[in-house]
């Protein structure tokens, strides 16, 4: 009795609301907003422990290094460029970076110390006359990842120039400044063949230290018996912590929905003049943000 006396004053309009369903008043609203806030908040928190809960909050991803070179040579197909062939040397160098931006913490092209992509690459023994870096993290799966990138000039510039050979793509999952993040580094490079020739420098702008907004990493290819030691791909049945509050977010914003409509419906059986706004115009403001929401898709490329 006490529950359905509770649903009525949160939902029906009647006295003990002011005629209003109590879920739709300001200060329920503001509380509504409040909760999400702190739900997010320890969501990504939880993502970002060691706990057992953090496990299953982790960053699922459906990204494969083989993905991530066979999309990367459809695209040059498409375009009339000859495919990249995958280097081990490059491979290990991509790995190499994408360790050193987990131990060191920074998501840059040039790490603060000074470390440039080109050093990881001339390590691994892969000597080269041309050579370019694409980053990129939080992606869910390759083809949107690969979209980002060719919609970025830049890194666009580094997958379709027909300078390039060789390919190394490393997935790495790890935390990254205080978020669990799955990590992609891409090198490209052409080897050089003939002694004496100078390393040529990409054309490709490189972010700075300070440039994380443009700062991307990439996937690194490697060969089959590789796989396993450079490329991560975690269950994808986890669920990540902007999925989880994606559906918090639209299960709020449905349940307000169905109050609306319930609101409308009820008093417009009453006949009942009311003086505040149209249920109308917040469903179709609450319709918008729920689309926003869905169509939203994280994702870092610089």
């Amino acid at each position: 009795m006490l529950l359905r006396e509770t649903l009525a004053h949160l939902f029906h309009p009647r006295r003990s609301n002011n005629h209003r369903p109590r879920i739709l008043h300001p200060r329920e609203l503001f509380n509504f907003i409040g909760l999400v806030i702190i739900f997010s908040s320890f969501v990504h928190m939880t993502a970002a422990s060691t706990s057992p809960l953090g496990s299953v909050l982790g960053y699922a991803v459906d990204i494969q290094a083989q993905q991530v070179v066979a999309e990367t040579n459809k695209t040059r197909a498409s375009l009339g460029l000859e495919p990249l062939t995958i280097n081990p040397s490059l491979s290990a160098a991509a790995l190499a970076k994408g360790q050193h931006m987990l131990t060191n913490q920074y998501w840059s092209h040039v790490a603060p110390d000074g470390t440039e992509p080109w050093s990881f690459i001339k390590n691994s023994g892969y000597s080269y006359t041309v050579a370019g870096e694409n980053l990129a993290r939080d992606f869910q799966a390759t083809p949107e990842m690969i979209s980002a990138w060719m919609s970025s000039p830049t890194h666009k510039a580094n997958i379709v120039n027909p300078e390039y050979k060789d390919i190394g793509v490393a997935v790495i999952n790890g935390q990254l400044l205080g978020s669990e993040t799955t990590l992609v580094v891409q090198m490209f490079g052409t080897l050089r063949q003939v002694a004496g020739v100078a390393n040529k420098q990409p054309l490709i702008p490189v972010a700075k230290a300070d440039d994380t907004a443009t700062a991307l990493t990439g996937v690194m290819p490697v060969r089959p018996s590789e796989m396993r030691s450079t490329t991560y791909t975690e269950e994808t049945n986890a669920i990540t912590p902007l999925q989880l509050t994606k559906i918090v977010f639209l299960s709020i914003i449905v349940v307000l929905m169905f109050a609306l409509v319930y609101d409308a419906i009820v008093m417009r059986r009453k006949q009942v003049a009311r003086t505040v706004g149209d249920n109308l115009g917040h469903i179709m403001l609450y319709l918008t943000v729920a689309i926003l929401i869905i169509f939203f898709k994280g994702g870092v490329i610089g």
